[in-house]
């Protein structure tokens, strides 16, 4: 009897032990960092002043996404209220953008009381009228948890004129500090249509991406992560169609163009745009 009743008081102390162990943390989900709605007529194309919102806590972002219904094409997100500078841009999408999930360890951290500006490049290409809510949205991990801060720098030329028909173009940007480069989003405007990005390591260069471009479907391309060093290279090279009888260059507007290799990378050395 003695032994029953010494069974029964340690399997009830057991239980009792194991509700006591802390809960799994779940899972995280998506949610909305910034939006902003708006209103086109038919055929208006608009790039929209920052909208601006603050950070109410400190957040470190695991996973980000654009929130783009139709008529979105890019969507830009900077730290900070001074405007688009070469230095603040956190987050760059275009049409078709998937969802970026970074590595293990790393986020994009975010301070309390920091500045957000959210700017959109809306274009309603119907003959009716287009209203949508565009904006960035992210999955939140605890900052104690990460060991490596995310951004993303734009390597690519920005001084290149193309002339009416098939032209191309490239630039090449030389590593100044060591990173991890773990995700590629080729971009370019609606005349692109082919981009190539080759990483040059230790003097042997790898083929990062080489595939045809559609402004219609943009993407974001994770890869093994790949360790770069000072001295290291990334050349981008953009082949266009120049289908007016004028002459293109850089710009923001769809009727101009671009030619990037937007890198995602830990840590953060402050360098956004490099040629």
């Amino acid at each position: 009897m003695r032994s029953t009743t010494a069974s029964a008081l340690a399997l009830t102390l057991g239980l009792v032990a194991c509700t006591d162990d802390p809960a799994p943390t779940p899972e995280p989900t998506w949610e909305s960092l910034v939006t902003a709605s708006w209103t086109l007529a038919p055929g208006q194309e608009k790039t929209s002043d920052l909208s601006i919102s603050t950070v109410t806590e400190d957040t470190a972002i695991a996973a980000i996404r654009p929130l783009s219904p139709i008529g979105t094409h890019h969507t830009l997100l900077a730290k900070g209220d001074a405007g688009l500078t070469g230095t603040n841009i956190v987050y760059a999408s275009g049409v078709g953008t998937s969802e970026l999930v970074f590595p293990p360890g790393t986020a994009m951290k975010l301070t309390a009381g920091e500045l957000l500006g959210l700017q959109l490049h809306i274009y309603n290409n119907s003959d009716q009228p287009l209203t949508g809510m565009s904006g960035i949205e992210v999955k939140k991990v605890d900052p104690a948890l990460v060991e490596h801060e995310v951004d993303l720098f734009l390597p690519g030329p920005r001084d290149f004129a193309i002339a009416p028909g098939v032209a191309t173009a490239s630039g090449t940007c030389t590593v100044t500090s060591a990173q991890t480069v773990f995700a590629v989003f080729p971009h370019m405007h609606q005349y692109g249509t082919h981009l190539k990005t080759t990483i040059t390591t230790g003097g042997t260069p790898h083929v990062l991406y080489d595939d045809a471009y559609s402004f219609e479907h943009q993407k974001i391309v994770p890869f093994t992560p790949i360790q770069l060093a000072p001295g290291d290279t990334i050349q981008t090279e953009c082949t266009w169609n120049n289908t007016t009888a004028d002459t293109i260059g850089y710009g923001e507007s769809s009727n101009t163009e671009m030619c990037y290799s937007i890198l995602f990378r830990y840590p953060d050395d402050g360098q956004e745009f490099c040629d």
